[in-house]
């Protein structure tokens, strides 16, 4: 009885966004997918083929197909219709078969694979082309020797996804279908392309200044007695053009240079033909933009210049992955729909996290005008030792995605590792990118494990509501807030758990800072441990109040900030758009509005009361016990027991201590605490009027004691409770953060002097939201500003 394999049916699971709605096997993923080398004959091979999945053992083609696959979405996605999650002891089978237009019988044949994870090893027509490994860059066959004439070929594909059991570029890749589902085997398009026979171009590597551009191309076959023609063109106008030996690199002055910025991204379009005898035998189109990166001299504070000038950056952490398809999305229209979004709502940024996207997406970036903070893929997360041999495996990966994406204006930024995620041999690594990329700024670290001085950036992850960054001074590097924000909001029925927001008095204040004024969900497991507001006024008015933090912070060196996050994913509800990007959490105008603040300068601040590291300080001070419930035990403490019980400050007993305050080596403390008790400080503040804002600076080094806690403060003016913080930090240097006092702090303050507290409480753990005793080292301090 002969076997009949299903029918493509698309999973109906959950929800999905309106382009994964429109995806059928005739219009899934047609657009010619190399904007930057385009030729005109190609041929589309995605839709449907046959699938089966076997034990790794097995080298034979199936016997039997189990049914139909839609190519270009992993096998583990509703929208390839299969949705099993595959595991590495299987090996996924594909096939089809193609015919070839009669044009192309005198031309060689490229066969392209965009992405396929992991070992890759094809046959045509029973022969066997090839094999390739890696799970994100793009690799073609030349399949010339297996095709005779225009008939009809057998395409046979083999895939085996080893996941995380290798060290390989894998990102946020896990086997829970609810969280980040793996992406294995085929993933981008498949496609062929006719090529010259003798030498045809394979790529070219463009560099720009702000009035020039220079060009070297590479080759299949051999270019020797070849001319290359370079022309360049505004639009349909040719502007500039050379020809030149094949071999040589060349350089064009562009008169009258147009700039690519975020505000005018313009491109110059770009012809490259090769030419024999003055006959072009080979042609391609692409495009280029006029732009430089640097970091400033300034020796205080650094900026990011683009095209020589300061450019403050704001955009969203964009893991961009996708109801239905996981990785790969759903269609052209939704990732130019999700860039259109980000300029609207006024970001000029985007950081695109631990994966890397289909050429297109770089492509509508360029012309759009979005800088890209493209994330290397790490591998096994908690790897931080590898074999020489995997290490190099690994960077070789990365090192194709850097050629591959080098031409894109849009890249700005290369982030070597995140939050040590497979960090390995940092210094080392740093120097082997910055030799092949010195056009374009490098992060070497994102988040906890940073080597001071190394690289362009200092970048921190800090998911409290007040993000604190270092004092000026104290690093050379330009500062960026690599992942900040985070706060969460389910909008039911448009994430992928259906639950919805509670209301109330959060029970757990973890990540800290929150406003009082704010009602927000009080079960913060909503979201990993990110808090929860209920959506709609309560999320806008907290994240208008976090845009107003970043903005005063610009005066004290931030330079850029990553928004966590985009979308919200399958368990994190934390994005500006809901996972199926049917809703704007808040409107797009007010976002925009609210972004395009950034950009403007902030208001200058006036110190009233310095910090001590800056100009001894005299203060009053008073220690008290933390009230643990069981002494002996130490037993866990509820933060909220504290908070909810002023102390009696006209009863305490106080003594005069000159500020910092901790027990660190350096900076030399003026009076030591241990960091064993409750620290209370206070000062005295003198307004000649009374100030339209004002902000307490909390400074504080931590470099000591449980991984996972962090200080504690509370804000009092005039014996009134009115604003708390919590600093979290894992690298040893002196932070701040700007605790922005509320409308009704500044209506208690007086004419003349005024009373400031300031309560510090260590041993906050990140996760629980309790106290926990632990051995610190730590040091904070205090200043006030007016502005």
């Amino acid at each position: 009885m002969c076997h009949k394999p299903q029918e493509y049916v698309p999973i109906k699971e959950n929800i999905l966004t309106e382009w994964a709605e429109q995806v059928k096997p005739e219009n899934a993923w047609q657009e010619y997918p190399r904007p930057q080398l385009e030729r005109e004959e190609w041929k589309n091979l995605n839709g449907l083929w046959n699938y089966a999945i076997t034990p790794k053992s097995q080298e034979e083609k199936p016997e039997k197909w189990e049914g139909k696959i839609l190519v270009p979405f992993s096998i583990e996605t509703q929208l390839s219709g299969v949705g099993r999650i595959i595991s590495e002891e299987e090996v996924i089978w594909y096939y089809r078969s193609f015919k070839l237009p009669k044009k192309w019988k005198e031309n060689a044949i490229l066969l392209h694979f965009e992405a396929s994870d992991f070992e890759t090893t094809v046959w045509l027509n029973g022969k066997l082309v090839g094999k390739h490994r890696g799970g994100y860059d793009s690799f073609e066959f030349d399949i010339s020797d297996f095709v005779e004439g225009v008939g009809e070929y057998d395409l046979l594909v083999k895939v085996h996804d080893p996941q995380a059991s290798i060290f390989k570029s894998l990102g946020k890749q896990t086997g829970a279908v609810r969280d980040y589902e793996r992406c294995s085997g085929i993933w981008q398009t498949v496609w062929i392309e006719p090529v010259s026979t003798d030498v045809s171009i394979a790529s070219v590597k463009i560099n720009t200044s702000l009035e020039d551009v220079s060009f070297q191309a590479s080759y299949r076959g051999n270019p020797n007695g070849i001319e290359v023609k370079y022309e360049v063109f505004d639009g349909s106008s040719l502007i500039s053009s050379i020809i030149s030996d094949a071999n040589k690199k060349v350089k064009l002055k562009i008169p009258s240079p147009k700039l690519w910025s975020p505000e005018s991204s313009f491109l110059y379009n770009l012809k490259i033909s090769l030419l024999e005898d003055n006959k072009i035998i080979d042609e391609v189109d692409s495009y280029f933009g006029l732009r430089t990166l640097s970091i400033s001299d300034d020796s205080s504070v650094k900026d990011i210049l683009l095209n020589g000038k300061p450019i403050f950056q704001m955009g969203p952490l964009d893991q961009n992955y996708w109801p239905g398809g996981g990785l790969t999305l759903p269609s052209d229209e939704a990732m130019i729909w999700e860039s259109e979004y980000l300029k609207r709502i006024g970001c000029n940024m985007v950081r695109l996290h631990i994966k890397y996207n289909p050429s297109r997406f770089y492509y509508h970036c360029d012309r759009l005008g979005l800088l890209v903070w493209q994330d290397f893929v790490s591998a096994q997360g908690r790897n931080n030792n590898p074999e020489l041999e995997d290490s190099e495996f690994w960077f070789n990966e990365q090192k194709q995605m850097v050629e591959k994406l080098y031409n894109h204006p849009s890249i700005a930024m290369w982030i070597i590792f995140n939050e040590a995620w497979g960090q390995h041999d940092s210094e080392k690594i740093f120097e082997r990118v910055e030799k092949f990329d010195n056009t374009r700024l490098i992060n070497i670290a994102s988040g906890w494990v940073d080597f001071p001085e190394i690289g362009d950036i200092k970048d921190i992850h800090d998911y409290t509501y007040r993000p604190a960054i270092p004092v000026p001074g104290t690093h050379n590097r330009a500062v960026v807030l690599g992942e900040v924000g985070g706060f969460a909001s389910a909008v039911p029925p448009h994430n992928w758990t259906g639950r919805s927001n509670k209301t109330g008095v959060p029970s757990n204040l973890i990540a800290g800072g929150g406003s009082p004024q704010i009602p927000r969900d009080d079960n913060f497991k909503h979201d990993i441990f990110r808090p929860t507001f209920t959506y709609g006024e309560n999320f806008e008015k907290q994240y208008s109040k976090f845009i107003d933090q970043l903005h005063l912070l610009q005066n004290s060196g931030l330079r850029g900030a990553v928004y966590t996050q985009m979308t919200d994913m399958k368990l994190e509800e934390n994005g500006w758009l809901t996972f199926d990007r049917k809703v704007s959490k808040v409107a797009p105008d007010k976002l925009g509005k609210r972004h395009n603040r950034l950009y403007t300068k902030p208001p200058k601040q006036k110190i009233l009361l310095p910090a001590s590291t800056e100009e001894p300080q005299t203060w009053e001070a008073s220690e008290i016990a933390i009230p643990w419930k069981n002494k002996k035990d130490e037993e866990l403490l509820d933060i909220t027991i504290l908070q909810d019980n002023i102390p009696d400050f006209e009863n305490l007993s106080w003594k005069q201590a000159n500020g910092p305050f901790g027990n660190t080596d350096y900076p030399e403390p003026g009076m030591v605490w241990d960091g064993k008790n409750q620290l209370i400080i206070k000062n005295s503040v003198e307004f000649e009027e009374i100030p339209e804002n004002c902000s307490v600076r909390i400074y504080y080094i931590r470099s000591g004691g449980p991984r996972m806690t962090m200080i504690h403060s509370r804000i009092y003016i005039n014996g009134k409770f009115f604003a708390d913080e919590t600093t979290r930090q894992i690298n040893q240097e002196q932070r701040m953060a700007e605790v922005i006092l509320p409308s009704e702090a500044i209506a208690a303050l007086n004419k003349g002097t005024n009373e400031l507290i300031v309560q510090f409480i260590p041993g906050l753990n990140f996760y629980s939201g309790n106290v926990i005793q632990g051995d610190e080292k730590i040091l904070v301090d205090v200043s006030i500003t007016e502005f």
